[in-house]
């Protein structure tokens, strides 16, 4: 059986039972209201985009899912290689959220497994894990190995929370929220047969422990609520205290089936990468690699790793990860690293590689995950780039290296430091045992407990935070929030075709300070809203919510599990039932504040009251900023056209990677290794603004089936999830993308486009920041104004400015070339006047005591120097005075050397006297002085040194 298959035999079969395709989430992990879990640091289980179905606060589509999940997990990079540990893999999941639960999940379980239509595997080569205390998943169970003819004690282990509770450990120690046992199924992989007669629980452990029994799939039973509280709540790290583990109102199923294990072990495979996931890469890697012949142990490892890191990395980038010093990027970046080292060092692959084993990847899994096809020239770009890149940082960490070593000799230290040998494998990719083997050459020792400290806390960056502590995205803030009785769970927005809307507040809550007190400002929900919540890189809209009696000013709107939410100040103050202005002044008085805002001073308690009574559940009319939208829109609309003029000026890899479109401007980002030159800036901007000029129509296709939008060559947003249906904007045949932001109708409306800056805004990432409209008319007008001006100042006119700044700097050029030559003079001659040079014959030398104000250094030291070559019996010291500092050089001829004359020993003394110090060799000498009036007496006590 193939991967392909196994994979649709599993989707199919519990679609067979009532099960929808759910698609896989991104490896960003985003659940499905589209709340980027701060928790994780990649999506690493099928379960973590449903958090909010299992927490009932999002109703799913069908109370039955089933998932391929891509998933990454990057705890255990250093053992990739092996032949069952791997950074990427696909999750199968089957998901009921309040529907079937422990008998049925078994049930489907076995069938699956075990029936001939599906997998088929022999019963007894099967074993199973229920948690001590689970007595309906052992009676499951049982009843499917009897009707077998298998003893279920013989089969069936019950063990402890640590490997069969989840979390792990969760019965006993928490943390506080959703729980459950769970159930494990195992496969005996060994050569023997499986065992068969008494079977102990003992004996199980024994042989999976040797390796015999290979989990394969796992069977999560949420069912309750754990609660307790923190032992001693200065230090979290002592763990809780149970008080309780109540039902939860609803039981769950999540379950896992790791398909590349389980396809190893459905074809007798000793290794994952034995497995038609990895056959077409290893192949690919093998066509590649530059010498022929038998392959050992350290060569075989080091093409599964290349193997396994490049599906990671393609699936990263086609998901909008890019490589970067921090977070998944950095986990990305450490990967491709990694893979290229091995390629370089152990494989010979002296030039760029791993960007063509991209191919295999296609061929092994293109056919389920378009992206990896969909994004192909942007992956291909960004792994070429980075090893680039990275082969050029090998040659620094190899010269940081050989400068640490030569440090450690002069030092006569024996020991590399710990912290630099990691700094030489996380920034340069030296694994440890590289530096070991050059330390080694030297005689150098490596600290390898240090190295293991720096590596532990890179590990701990890499793994990110234990999901563990927010198992369901606990600990959001908890507000006041009063709902109407019409409320409904999403917003309806109707703000494509409308700016004005009657509607009503549906839902509001006030905000408070840090004194506990209301401020004034609000949090509103309407029924149904004109106003664009910030998504895609569109900024929220701004305007008035009015109602009979009061007036919010909303500033900015947002959205969350499918509510549109409005932040909002209370500009008029509605009238209060049975509570008159008076009373609302001595209640905000009682606190001791005066009244700034509308409705501020109040406490939780008496808002609640205020709140309750109805006052804002009334019928309103919203009002979009229209002025302020249409400045927004034109900056979208301007983003797709800016995209598409990129991809023909630059290739088809530009790809977007973020966005922002606010009133005053633009701001795109877009995969590129290298900064854009004037000319490409040029083409890109006469590109946008020829088609704005156009008067292009904008077509919007509001529900479009995604394989048609695809079929139409529509752009997606970079690492963003689509679902079945998606909107497309059309600009004619120049631009089509998946966007859910608001346009402008036809591409005139845009206005003049101009680019303001280019700039990088991470590796492979160059940024463009760009006006349309009014903020482009005011740019042009103040260049304008600043050509005008800089014309009048060169008395030119605009048309002939580039002219007259020639002549200036060329009259300029030739003013600084008299100067030069006036001082250059001046210095030869030694004073203002220009005369000869006074050398005064001092005993068998001469001797020349030159004094410099305000002249260049360079200048006056040439001076010194033609001097001096041109008479070997003289000796000079001068002094050089200007920009706050008094310097003095001494210089002696070979003559005058022979004669006993040492420049650092006269430069010493001269510089004493004018408060400072220094010295140098015979022939040449410098040193500083801090008292300007005592430069003429310094100079006058030489004389005096040679005599």
């Amino acid at each position: 059986m193939t991967a392909r298959e196994l994979r649709l035999k599993y989707l199919r079969f519990f679609e067979s039972k009532g099960h929808t395709v759910y698609p896989s989430g991104s490896l960003v992990p985003y659940d499905v209201t589209g709340r980027l879990d701060e928790s994780l640091l990649f999506n690493g289980a099928g379960m973590v985009q449903f958090k909010p179905f299992f927490r009932g606060a999002a109703e799913p589509p069908n109370r039955r899912l089933v998932t391929a999940q891509k998933c990454v997990r990057t705890g255990d990079i250093e053992t990739v290689g092996d032949l069952t540990h791997l950074t990427f893999f696909e999750m199968m999941g089957n998901f009921s959220f309040g529907d079937y639960f422990k008998k049925e999940a078994v049930a489907f379980s076995w069938e699956f497994l075990t029936s001939p239509e599906w997998l088929g595997l022999d019963p007894h080569r099967l074993a199973i894990t229920v948690f001590e205390e689970d007595d309906v998943a052992f009676e499951a169970w049982s009843v499917h190995l009897m009707a077998a003819g298998i003893d279920p004690y013989r089969r069936v282990f019950r063990l402890g929370e640590e490997t069969n509770y989840w979390p792990a450990g969760a019965f006993s120690s928490g943390p506080p929220g959703p729980c459950g046992p769970n159930s494990e199924m195992f496969y005996w992989t060994a050569d023997t047969p499986p065992p068969s007669g008494p079977y102990s629980r003992e004996d199980y452990l024994r042989d999976e422990a040797e390796g015999k029994w290979l989990e394969i799939w796992n069977d999560v039973f949420i069912q309750y609520e754990w609660q307790g509280s923190l032992r001693n709540p200065d230090r979290p790290g002592e763990g809780y205290i149970k008080e309780g583990m109540p039902d939860l109102p609803f039981q769950s199923i999540d379950t896992g089936m790791g398909l590349e294990r389980t396809i190893a072990v459905l074809n007798g495979l000793k290794s994952v990468y034995d497995s038609d996931l990895f056959t077409p890469i290893i192949q690919r890697i093998e066509e590649l690699i530059p010498t022929k012949g038998t392959r050992g142990e350290g060569e075989s490892r080091a093409i599964r790793i290349i193997a396994d890191h490049i599906r990671t990395a393609c699936f990263c980038i086609a998901d909008g990860i890019l490589p970067s010093n921090t977070g998944r990027g950095y986990v990305l970046r450490r990967l491709i690293r990694r893979a290229v080292l091995k390629g370089l060092r152990v494989l010979g692959f002296e030039q760029p590689f791993f960007h063509l084993v991209y191919e295999g990847v296609v061929e092994a899994m293109g056919d389920h995950y378009h992206e990896l096809i969909d994004r192909r020239d942007v992956i291909v770009e960004t792994l070429l780039n980075e090893e680039t890149q990275f082969r050029r940082t090998m040659h620094a960490g190899q010269n940081l290296l050989s400068e640490e070593l030569e440090r450690l000799a002069k030092a006569s230290t024996k020991t590399l430091d710990g912290a630099v040998a990691f700094k030489l494998y996380d920034t340069y990719g030296f694994p440890l045992e590289v530096t070991k083997e050059l330390c080694e050459e030297a005689g150098v020792a490596v600290d390898e407990d240090g190295y293991e400290v720096a590596l532990k806390e890179a590990q701990e960056r890499s793994r990110g935070a234990s999901d563990m502590d927010t198992v369901y995205g606990g600990g959001e803030e908890r507000l006041l929030v009063v709902a109407s009785s019409r409320a409904l769970p999403h917003t309806g927005f109707v703000g494509y075709t409308h700016l004005e809307h009657a509607t009503e507040i549906v839902q509001i809550s006030p905000r408070f300070g840090p004194d506990g007190l209301t401020t004034g400002e609000f949090q509103l929900c309407l029924a149904e809203t004109p106003f664009y919540a910030e998504s895609g890189g569109q900024v929220g809209d701004s305007g008035l919510v009015e109602g009979p009696t009061f007036r919010f000013f909303v500033h900015n709107t947002w959205k969350e599990l499918g509510m549109i939410w409005h932040d909002a100040n209370l500009e008029a103050t509605p009238v209060l039932p049975g509570v008159h202005e008076d009373q609302i002044r001595a209640a905000v008085a009682r606190h001791g504040r005066p009244m700034t805002h509308p409705m501020a001073g109040f406490t939780p308690e008496e808002m609640t009251e205020i709140l309750e009574s109805g006052i804002f559940f009334v019928p309103v009319f919203a009002h979009v900023d229209a002025a302020r939208r249409n400045r927004i829109i034109r900056n979208h609309t301007a983003t797709h056209l800016l995209h598409a003029a990129l991809r023909e000026v630059l290739g088809k890899h530009v790809t977007q990677a973020g966005s922002l479109v606010a009133p005053d401007h633009l701001r795109f980002d877009f995969t590129h290794g290298k900064a854009m030159t004037e000319g490409e800036l040029m083409r890109v901007e006469a590109i946008v603004n020829e088609v704005a000029l156009h008067g292009v129509p904008i077509t919007i296709y509001q529900d479009l089936p995604i394989a048609e939008a695809r079929a139409r060559g529509a752009m997606a947003l970079f690492g963003e999830k689509y679902g079945d249906r998606v909107r497309m904007v059309e600009v004619g045949d120049f631009s089509r993308e998946l966007c859910g932001g608001c346009h402008v109708r036809q591409t005139s409306e845009v206005g003049l486009f101009r680019i303001v800056h280019e700039s990088s805004a991470a590796s492979g990432v160059r940024r463009i920041e760009a006006v349309t409209g009014e903020s482009a008319y005011e740019m042009v007008r103040e260049q304008s104004a600043t050509l005008r001006q800089a014309s009048g100042l060169l008395k030119s006119t605009p048309s002939d400015l580039v002219h007259a700044i020639e002549k200036q700097l060329e009259s300029a050029r030739e003013e600084r070339k008299r100067r030069e030559r006036a001082e250059q003079q001046l210095a030869k001659g030694g004073s203002s006047g220009g005369e000869a040079p006074a050398y005064r014959q001092v005993g068998r030398v001469r001797l020349w005591t030159p004094r410099y104000d305000n002249l260049d250094p360079k200048i006056a030291a040439s001076a010194i120097d033609d001097a001096v070559a041109a008479n070997p019996d003289l000796v000079v010291v001068g002094a050089i005075v200007g920009d706050g500092k008094v310097s003095f050089v001494a210089k002696v001829g070979s003559e005058a050397l022979k004669q006993g004359a040492h420049a650092g020993n006269l430069v010493k003394e001269v510089a004493k006297v004018a408060g400072g110090g220094g010295g140098g060799r015979p022939d040449f000498a410098t040193a500083g002085g801090k008292d300007f009036s005592k430069v003429d007496a310094a100079l006058a006590v030489v004389e005096g040194l040679l005599g």
